[in-house]
């Protein structure tokens, strides 16, 4: 007795300015044994489906995007982090500089 499945599933960015949050909606069916009513199978399954679908998008809005507001103030924060990381790491680079151009002004340094 063979089974089939069908899976079909598209990655889709959550709204136009997001660079890295995306979403992944998959819907598949799944043993539909070809020796028996492959028609009432599937037609149960599509119910099936539709149903848990609703309850899954129920928990993801629930769930994952009421987080979507503090997911983005922490990635915020790390930019933030970052961006001052960088900044400093100028500022060294910048007194390094200055300090060899006056040693080279100096003549202390070739």
């Amino acid at each position: 007795m063979a089974k089939v499945g069908a899976k079909i599933g598209l990655t889709l960015k959550i709204s136009k300015d997001s660079q890295f949050e995306f979403i992944r909606p998959e819907i598949f069916i799944d043993e539909i044994d070809t020796e028996g009513n492959v028609q009432e199978q599937l037609e149960l399954a599509v119910k099936a489906l539709k149903e848990t679908w609703d309850t899954t998008k129920e928990q993801l809005d629930e769930l994952v995007i009421a987080e979507m507001p503090r997911v983005d103030k922490e990635m915020e924060l790390q930019v933030s982090r970052k961006l001052l990381g960088f900044e400093n790491a100028l500022k060294e680079l910048k007194g390094q500089i200055q300090t060899l151009q006056g040693l080279a002004g100096s003549g202390r340094v070739k």
